[in-house]
């Protein structure tokens, strides 16, 4: 009889201990369900941005109209990284589920446009990947968001603004005069390096100081890459004439003043380290047409996809690239290449490079006014 007993408390206490477990396992399951069916909006923005708040508004009220949205707004100045994760690089931008990108360019201002592209992406919505490894986000046509800049494509294209005709003159002219002072291997190269070490810190001053000023005054941001975007293609055409003036004339319309030619015979002695390292500061600003013109590109290319630190290492790279032809070029130089060489060869290829300069030039400020790159 005790056995019985028992067995039927036994029994009992399995049965409750099941339909505890069967409720508990019940009530679970429609909440992962409806957790699965949540689709996650991303808004990213930034202070001040006119577009953003135009945007916003469009996005309040299309969330509110629907169920089952995660919805998160985060500022690019604390969340830049998320954002680029998905390879977005502007704002205003709203990712669906960690995949599918609706950026400006997409919508373009038309309200009506963006709210029907932000349901369409809702309805259709991909699964967020359960691993946690997230594709390269797509925008809403199915192709791949903007252009992004790597350390490598930086160094590359300050090696290749580093062959520029006004730089290859002015080393040669630092060596003829170095050589006509009667000054040796070890001050030429004292004077490349301080010509080198003044252009290179005059372009990172002035690079950080400008994606600084951005930081600070977000709302310029448009304003500001506009006008760079025309002056690059204003400088691109100027080049372009400049190659056409030197094969009718023979000449530049880039001039040197003859101020800045008097300073830099000068260089020689004991204050040749101090004297070419303004000068290379002060040949960066009085030849900045010319020497800087790929430069404002890369800066504008910057603007909207770094932060501020990210920023200065690109710059560091770009404006390494740069004086690093000049750099070999004055080890050459010192180790008996003659400057009448460097001459020759400049008078015979600066109107092409000078050609070719032009034409990238304005490729480059279409592509980034069509917001391409």
């Amino acid at each position: 009889m005790i056995n019985r007993h028992v067995l039927r408390q036994y029994a009992t206490k399995s049965i409750l201990t099941l339909l505890i477990l069967l409720l508990v396992i019940s009530s679970i399951m429609p909440a992962s369900a409806a957790r699965s069916d949540e689709v996650l909006v991303e808004y990213f923005y930034e202070d001040g941005c006119l577009k953003c708040q135009q945007t916003s508004p469009v996005i309040d009220s299309v969330i509110g109209r629907l169920e089952s949205i995660n919805y998160t707004s985060q500022n690019v100045a604390t969340s830049y990284s998320i954002m680029k994760g998905y390879g977005v690089y502007t704002v205003p931008a709203i990712v669906i589920n960690k995949s599918t990108v609706i950026a400006y360019s997409d919508y373009d201002g038309d309200d009506v446009l963006l709210e029907s592209l932000l349901i369409e992406a809702i309805e259709n919505a991909p699964v967020i990947p359960a691993n946690g490894t997230l594709p390269l986000a797509k925008n809403v046509d199915g192709s791949v968001t903007s252009f992004k800049l790597s350390p490598l494509i930086v160094l590359i294209t300050g090696l290749l603004a580093g062959f520029n005709p006004c730089l290859l003159a002015v080393m040669a002219f630092l060596a003829s005069v170095t050589i006509s002072s009667n000054g040796g291997k070890k001050e030429m190269l004292v004077v490349i390096g301080g010509f080198c070490a003044g252009i290179f810190t005059t372009y990172m001053i002035f690079g950080i100081s400008f994606l600084k000023a951005v930081t600070i005054f977000p709302g310029s941001r448009d304003s500001i890459t506009l006008f760079m975007t025309v002056l690059i293609g204003v400088l691109g055409i100027w080049h372009i004439y400049d190659a056409y003036h030197l094969k009718c004339h023979s000449r530049s319309t880039f001039k040197t003043p003859g101020s800045i030619v008097s300073f830099m015979d000068s260089i020689h002695g004991k204050n040749a380290l101090a004297l070419s390292f303004f000068a290379g500061g002060l040949f960066s600003l009085v030849k900045a047409p010319c020497v800087g013109a790929v430069y404002l590109s890369i800066l504008d290319m910057l603007i909207a996809r770094t932060n501020l630190l990210e920023g200065a290492v690109y710059l560091f790279l770009y404006n390494f690239g740069v004086v690093l032809p000049v750099l070999g070029l004055g080890v050459f130089l010192a180790f008996g290449m003659s400057p009448e060489t460097i001459m020759q060869f400049r008078e015979k290829r600066r109107s092409g490079i000078r050609f070719v300069t032009g034409v990238v030039l304005l490729l480059l400020a279409l592509l980034l006014y069509f917001n391409v790159i």
